[in-house]
């Protein structure tokens, strides 16, 4: 898997949700085609205790019928991951397989009744957002191998920088209803860092250090510090705490 070209895939979202777009049909896309899943489902519901969500599909299958949608999602109580969700409230990424063997799995409605007909044996879940009212949910499927130990530890920060993006939206949107005021279009943004240079700051973003960071993107903390020294400059901050917080701002721009 082309760890970088996550990093990416997430970035692009990122920005996209920053900016109030439309974000969850080009991040399933983009999941899919980085990942190598045969199929990547994202739900958004905005009210998830009552409310059905809005699920994108990308991969196979392309569509599903409402019927199907339903039946779905009221067997989500089922799922291995939910069930750890609602009891635990961890949202990291974790594996069908972390939570039962396939035989288990195989023997769960959700499966018999929903994955076995689209040949569906492998997931990976994460959630980036889960509040009271709001729930965001990516779910990436395979038909023939497992997720292995390295793609869901690359998860980590591709979940968190989505969620950093959804959490800071959504303060926006309550300031912007505490005020009483139209949304407003941001003007358009003058990004000045180079792609490595957001790279790095995508994953310090989610708490790593340098070193940390180093090993995520296979160079040296040496680079990694001289990456940052370079945000200094074009940013006039004088930390990576002030870097990060000027990049989320270059985000919302």
């Amino acid at each position: 898997m082309d760890e970088a070209g996550l990093l990416r895939v997430g970035l692009r979202s990122s920005q996209a949700i920053v900016n109030g777009e439309p974000f969850a049909a080009d991040l399933a896309d983009g999941l899919r085609r980085v990942v190598g899943a045969d199929c990547v489902c994202i739900d958004v519901c905005h009210d998830w205790k009552v409310q059905r969500p809005s699920i994108t599909l990308a991969g196979e299958p392309g569509t599903l019928t409402v019927g199907e949608v339903d039946r779905w999602i009221s067997l989500y109580p089922d799922d291995p991951y939910v069930v750890n969700l609602l009891a635990t409230g961890d949202p990291r990424p974790y594996r069908t397989s972390d939570y039962m063997t396939l035989t288990r799995f195989q023997d769960t409605p959700i499966y018999r009744e929903v994955f076995s007909r689209l040949e569906m044996r492998h997931l990976v879940v994460m959630t980036p957002s889960f509040t009271e009212q709001d729930l965001v949910m990516i779910g990436m499927t395979r038909r023939l191998y497992d997720f292995s130990d390295r793609e869901t530890s690359a998860f980590h920060p591709l979940r968190d920088m989505i969620a950093v993006a959804l959490e800071y939206r959504s303060k926006v949107k309550a300031i912007i209803a505490s005020i009483n005021v139209d949304d407003l279009t941001p003007p358009p943004r003058h990004l000045t860092l180079t792609e490595r240079e957001n790279q790095v700051l995508a994953l310090i973003a989610t708490g790593l250090t340098n070193d940390q960071t180093a090993r995520k993107l296979g160079i040296s903390p040496r680079t990694v510090r001289k990456h940052l020294e370079g945000v200094f400059t074009k940013a006039n901050v004088p930390s990576r705490a002030a870097a990060v917080a000027w990049w989320l701002r270059q985000l919302g721009r």
